[in-house]
């Protein structure tokens, strides 16, 4: 009894204290704690330079100050001796090793990589301001001008080293010409001169070469509407149309409202094989456009469309060649109007993953080493055959599909797709051509 009693009264005395025995159970509970960590799992949205995801945060620890510092928070253990009560020694106090939960496990989610519809592939799309520029009322520059004729070369085809405007081909040689426009003649120089319409925006003109004025033209005459103004050049065969529109430049006579808009131009543009290269200085070389590649190499390496790997330079001709055509000589291809080019799943070439504008026929194309970003080797045009019976004749437009720099695989992944080539002509009339391809990073 009496140890009964002594014990009773320490136990007494240690509450009153306050004294917390530390016995392995309580121990426990005080063990230090870490605050819940949340790991945030964003959704990886896939584009074309590749996803992101957002890392977890850190385990965050609780923490309190002391005069050393910042500690972790936590309890310690303390021993009280009351007297007079016999000493009582306490159990040994246990300390139980500090741990944290390991997070949940992750899985990395899966890639977001979903085709999206196209959008429609138009003139008005591509450019509606400088395809649709207005112009004052005119016709054709020969007789009947009502009457369409034969389109001999186009705007943005290959020449020296670009065609700056519109080719039409004259009935006969040394054909009188006639004033597209009323207007005023003006700047005249050798071989070509500007009408500025009465009517019609402000800045605009248009440029007639290769042709003999009458001496009754000078600069500062005002002509009618299919009033004459010369003759075509002898041996020329054929009168050029630059038209210069205010905001855009240099821009086609032959689009819809252009006053060479040719109604019966409804075929489709020609779209040839798909073909690849590995992209780089080799692949973009500048070339004459009035050499032949027939006894040519071309300096880039192919790469199989099954095998596709790195940054890929694509390749294809588009042409337009014209239902009305010459009378006088071989019809040689026109220039598109525009290109586009996308990367589609095999099952539904209706929809892109990565697409981009390859051409823009609504303005000139760039002139020097930029040129070569638009045609590839292969590219080139020879005329010869319209001047002399023994002179060469024949052109092609190979396009960079891929890009000014090429396609780069690595931005999409792994496995089968189809890559579209579309194209417009002058007209609006659209067609397409699609090719299987492997990508194998």
């Amino acid at each position: 009894m009496t140890r009964i009693a002594a014990l009773i009264i320490f136990c007494s005395a240690a509450l009153a204290a306050g004294v917390v025995l530390a016995t392995p159970s309580l121990a426990s509970a005080f063990r230090t704690h870490y605050t819940h960590v949340h790991y945030s799992h964003d959704l990886w949205n896939w584009s074309v330079s590749g996803g992101t995801t957002t890392s977890a945060a850190p385990a965050k620890t609780t923490k309190r100050h002391t005069r050393k510092g910042w500690a972790t928070h936590g309890r310690k253990t303390t021993r009280h001796h009351s007297t007079p009560a016999p000493v009582v020694t306490p159990p040994p106090t246990t300390t139980e090793p500090t741990t944290t939960t390991p997070p949940p496990a992750t899985t990395t989610p899966t890639p977001t990589f979903e085709a999206i519809p196209n959008t429609a592939f138009t003139l008005h799309a591509v450019d509606a301001r400088c395809f649709g520029a207005t112009t004052s009322p005119g016709g054709w520059p020969f007789a009947p001008t009502t009457a369409v004729h034969p389109i001999r070369g186009s705007f943005d085809e290959p020449r020296g080293p670009v065609h700056i405007g519109v080719d039409v081909e004259a009935p006969r040689d040394q054909a009188p010409v006639y004033a597209m426009q009323a207007g005023k003649v003006t700047d005249i120089q050798p071989d070509h001169f500007n009408v500025i319409p009465t009517r019609g925006p402000r800045g605009s003109y248009l440029q007639y070469w290769h042709v003999n004025l009458l001496s009754t033209v000078k600069a500062g005459t005002v002509v009618r509407r299919r009033q004459e103004l010369g003759t075509v050049k002898k041996g020329m065969l054929h009168v050029h149309i630059s038209e210069y529109a205010a905001g855009c430049g240099l821009v086609d006579p032959a689009r819809p409202h252009g006053l060479l808009a040719d109604p019966y131009n409804t075929e489709w543009p020609a779209i040839g094989p798909l073909t690849a290269m590995v992209a780089g200085s080799r692949a973009f070389i500048p070339l004459s456009v009035g050499q032949s590649p027939t006894a040519l190499t071309d300096p880039a390496r192919p790469i199989s469309l099954d095998d596709l790997t790195g940054t890929v330079d694509f390749r294809t001709s588009v042409t337009d060649t014209p239902k009305v055509k010459m009378q006088h000589n071989p019809q040689l291809p026109l220039a598109p109007a525009a290109i586009r080019a996308y990367l589609a799943p095999t099952d539904d070439t209706h929809k892109h993953f990565v697409t981009r504008t390859i051409f823009d026929g609504s303005r000139l194309l760039p002139t020097g080493s930029r040129l070569w970003r638009f045609w590839a080797f292969g590219t080139y045009r020879q005329n010869g055959c319209y001047f002399t019976a023994g002179g060469a004749c024949g052109a092609q437009m190979i396009w960079h599909v891929g890009g000014p720099s090429g396609f780069n695989t690595k931005t999409v992944p792994d496995g089968s797709y189809k890559y579209c080539v579309e194209a417009l002509t002058i007209a609006g009339v659209d067609a397409r051509r699609c090719t299987v391809v492997t990508i194998k990073n």
